[in-house]
């Protein structure tokens, strides 16, 4: 048995995702899942992943409903997958 200890409730959910990661530029990416604490992202096609602690910004790729750009978000590698990484926002 495994205790739940997540601090924000996950949506699954598939977007566009535009990620800077740094010395590599910017690559469009698809997340799994997202929450109010930071987001899981495929990565299946990059090489290699950023190490952990590595500070990152995500942008939707797509305008928001009403026409707005969607505003950049900075965050941080906090987990590492065969396919992907788990990301928390920052402040």
């Amino acid at each position: 048995m495994s205790t739940e200890n997540r601090k924000h409730l996950r949506i699954g959910l598939i977007v566009e995702i535009e990620l800077t990661l740094p010395g590599k530029g910017l690559i469009n990416v698809r997340t799994r899942n997202i929450s109010d604490g930071g987001l899981y992202l495929f990565l299946d096609e990059v090489e290699e992943l950023p190490p952990l602690g590595t500070e990152v910004t995500v942008r939707l790729k797509n305008q928001l409903g009403d026409g707005e750009e969607p505003p950049t978000n900075r965050a941080k590698v906090v987990r590492h997958e065969d396919d992907g990484v788990g990301l928390e926002f920052l402040e």
